[in-house]
């Protein structure tokens, strides 16, 4: 069996190992496309560029801009900071607690999400004059919100009600607030379809399924970014790869390990046959020599793993279990008496 387990897990690691190796050259496509989107500024040139285009649109451009609301009085209020607006906001609530362990016979400590509200209000990339109004922001990657509230509160519970938590193992240490914005102003790079349209320029997600970006970053440092996660995947399906190399090279080693130690086995029974003698007529065996299963033959194989010499080759084939102690029969190794 141990072939098939090195083989079981040769077969994972080289699953892994495509996995991995996937990712990178997902992560390599995507960033071979940025470098081959059109980088313009938002202004005079984007529109004639636009203009030009037969269908008035820039399948993977790239600009950058402040955001700003489309409508100046349609900004998300922070409820915990005062004079704090933004385009984009989560809040998100976290519960702190430990758990009795039964296994380490320990307290662990826990957080688990209990609540996440995300908002968002219809905004634009401004820059000298024009603007290009964001379509389906939540959507985009690299999408960096601003910290703008982060308290933890600690639970108040009674006595009592800290007697029952101890003895159920569930306690409730506090609970954590953190609220997140993109402020208004904030300055944004945003990689995407650009389309002109009746109502004016937006930018959106690529209808030819290419990453959708909205990033703080500039298009120079999301590249440099992509390129040192691609290392790392790089290096884990190499690692993956030859460690599922090694795992298949030790599963050929026991099966032909086991070919051979059965060929030499079939070889001795084959001897054995050659020269097993069974009792003519008239002809006594000792008791003690003969096969438990047939009575005419003598014991002559060793059961293993038990090691028991109970019965004669031909008998021994022919059945899965030792005569004497019931286990598995894994191998015969013939006995020759002199």
């Amino acid at each position: 069996m141990s072939e098939y387990l090195y083989l079981y897990a040769g077969l994972g690691s080289a699953a892994v190992s495509a996995i991995f190796y996937a990712v990178y050259r997902n992560r390599e496509g995507a960033i071979r496309s940025l470098q081959d989107a059109v980088e313009i500024e938002i202004g005079s040139q984007l529109m004639s560029k636009l203009m030009a285009s037969e269908t008035h649109s820039i399948p993977y451009g790239v600009i950058r801009g402040k955001a700003r609301p489309i409508k100046s009085s349609d900004v998300i209020k922070s409820p915990h900071v005062a004079d704090v607006t933004g385009l984009i906001q989560r809040v998100r609530t976290r519960e702190h607690k430990s758990e009795w362990s039964r296994t380490t016979r320990l307290w662990h400590d826990l957080e688990r999400t209990i609540s996440f509200t995300s908002a968002s209000v219809p905004f634009s990339l401004f820059k000298g004059g024009y603007i290009v109004k964001v379509m389906e922001p939540l959507s985009a990657e690299k999408l960096q919100l601003n910290v703008i509230y982060d308290k933890f509160e600690p639970a108040t519970t009674s006595v009592a009600e800290s007697l029952v938590q101890w003895a159920s193992g569930d306690k409730t240490k506090g609970f954590q607030t953190i609220e997140q914005m993109l402020p208004v102003g904030t300055t944004l790079t945003g990689i995407g379809e650009i389309t002109l349209t009746d109502n004016g320029i937006r930018i959106g997600p690529p209808k030819s399924g290419l990453t959708y970006y909205l990033s703080q970053l500039t298009l120079d440092a999301i590249v440099r970014q992509l390129q040192s996660g691609k290392k790392v995947w790089r290096i884990l399906s190499a690692i993956f790869a030859f460690g599922s190399g090694i795992l298949f090279l030790v599963s050929l080693y026991f099966y032909f390990k086991r070919r051979r130690d059965r060929q030499l086995e079939l070889d001795f029974i084959r001897r054995m046959r050659e020269e097993v003698n069974v009792l003519g007529e008239g002809e006594a065996l000792d008791q003690q020599e003969a096969c438990v299963i047939c009575m005419d033959r003598q014991r002559n194989v060793v059961i293993l793993d038990c090691g028991h010499i109970c019965c004669c080759v031909e008998c021994a084939q022919q059945v899965n279990n030792c005569p004497v102690c019931r286990r598995a029969i894994a191998r015969l190794v013939p006995v020759f008496n002199s």
